[in-house]
């Protein structure tokens, strides 16, 4: 019963949440509510305990759990972010159908209903995407549409690599035609890019630029961290129930690797050269991307602990930028097009974040990346200085890039307002324009803030319980045994 609550609870409250959209306090409290009985739902589930509804195995592992507990906290720090930061009409239902399916994926054991399910949460968020503007009179633009239709179709794309893979995988049987050249390394092909382009790996990241370029701070958040890192998980449970993929396409894991460091290499390379804030975070996510996906296609214990942790810190540092970007994006009173280099000044609270954020997906001690880092590295370090070397780089180019951001936008002076001048002759103060008065950060998006950065630095002094819990959930997996 608790599993069917955590897929259809949060359904039925997006249900009523749509109905009453308009009030949007009461439906953030609504969703909050919601959210808040999920994390107790989730606690009560005993670990490893299956059960069987409809056919379909349900079951909840410790790491699984891990992420529910994370993915749920995150839904609640965007709804939180929602009372100030822009969002679109109907983000909060969306938000709860986005969750539910998450759940769901997380639940399942089956790869097949798992797929259709990854293909599902796509279409979720191309809703989100082109969600009308909440309280605006102008439609959605025409660049966000495009990237919600590109979105769509390579998710589509990608869903139907990964269903043709299973197929050959259920039909495949090793060793029955000796002689016969394997089929593994094909299906391990079309997986490694089904879910290259669910993860956005470069080459297949340009939906994620445009993603970041045009949709809402708060949607994009949704979107990159839960359904990327969803798809890093069931990722890995398919590596656990088809093992053979790896033990028979043992030459494939270094091409896996290769594109990996390519993709982490040239995030960061792009990161350097002249870019907006926006296309500046894109491209520090890319790097993260391929530096988590190098330690899972590292197929050892250290890369694979190094990629798990990475994840969990991409989801806190990438959700830190997001709210950042929304509060450092508020209009101060200037022209539209006048371009800000004292937004750390201007709003501290969020410009500290951005810092935290970029640093933490940086691995810069002592914040959350730092550790995953390390483990990606002595993962990298096994297989020789030639694949070390790059990865090092790639976090290098990675950091120049955010210093040059934070040069260019951050960390310039402070633009005060000219003096003023003397009243002309007649004039009196009447006459004169109204002073610009600058709003300060709303308190409740400046305390989420906050509590992310805190959240980020914690893990990051005491990595220690959840490597515990990593630890322990990689010594259960088959395929790192087998091979």
């Amino acid at each position: 019963m608790a599993y069917l609550l955590l897929i259809f609870f949060p359904v039925t409250m997006a249900a009523s949440t749509f109905v009453l959209r308009r009030q949007t306090e009461l439906v953030i409290f609504a969703a909050l509510g919601t959210v808040l009985a999920q994390l107790l739902i989730a606690t009560q589930i005993p670990v490893d305990d299956p059960t069987r509804f409809l056919g379909v195995t349900l079951t909840l592992s410790p790491l699984n759990r891990v992420f529910m507990l994370l993915f749920l906290t995150i839904g609640g720090f965007a709804m939180v972010g929602a009372w100030h930061l822009p969002h679109g009409e109907n983000f909060i239902p969306i938000a709860l159908l986005i969750l539910s399916q998450v759940c769901a994926v997380l639940l399942l054991q089956d790869p097949f209903i798992t797929t259709l399910l990854l293909a599902a949460t796509g279409l979720t968020a191309v809703l989100a995407i082109v969600d009308l503007p909440a309280g605006a009179s102008n439609l959605v633009g025409t660049q966000a549409i495009a990237a919600a239709l590109k979105y769509l179709v390579l998710m589509s794309v990608a869903a139907v690599l990964m269903y043709i893979a299973f197929v050959l995988t259920d039909i495949y049987r090793p060793g029955e035609l000796p002689g016969r050249i394997s089929p593994a390394r094909f299906i391990l092909a079309l997986l490694a890019v089904g879910f290259a382009l669910r993860l956005a790996l470069i080459p297949f990241h340009t939906w994620l630029t445009h993603l970041v370029d045009y949709a809402e701070p708060l949607v994009a958040a949704l979107i990159i961290t839960l359904l990327n890192t969803s798809s890093l998980l069931v990722l890995i449970l398919v590596f656990q129930s088809y093992p053979t993929l790896l033990l028979e396409s043992e030459g494939a894991h270094g091409v896996m690797r290769l594109g990996a460091v390519v993709s982490a290499l040239t995030g960061g390379l792009l990161a350097v050269g002249p870019a907006t804030l926006r296309r500046t975070l894109a491209y520090l996510i890319l790097y993260d991307c391929g530096m988590v996906f190098y330690g899972l296609a590292s197929v050892s214990s250290i890369g694979l602990a190094g990629a798990i942790f990475g994840a969990l810190n991409q989801t806190l540092a990438v959700t830190l930028l997001f709210v950042s970007l929304g509060l450092l994006e508020r209009p101060d009173g200037r022209p539209p097009g006048v371009t800000r280099r004292d937004l750390l000044r201007r709003w501290p609270v969020a410009g500290a974040g951005f810092l935290a954020g970029g640093l933490g997906l940086i691995g810069l001690p002592p914040l959350n990346g730092a550790m995953s880092q390390i483990l990606i590295y002595q993962a990298a370090a096994q297989r020789g200085w030639i694949e070390l070397l790059p990865l090092v780089l790639a976090t290098l180019l990675a950091g120049l890039g955010l210093a040059r951001v934070a040069a260019e936008r951050l960390l310039g002076p402070s633009e005060v307002e000219g003096e003023e001048e003397p009243p002309l002759l007649g004039e009196i103060d009447l006459d004169r324009p109204a002073p610009r008065r600058l709003a300060p950060e709303p308190r409740s998006t400046a305390v989420l803030t906050l509590v992310l950065l805190l959240l980020c630095l914690g893990i990051g002094l005491y990595p220690q319980p959840l490597l515990a819990t990593i630890d322990e959930a990689i010594r259960g997996l088959a395929f790192l045994r087998a091979l």
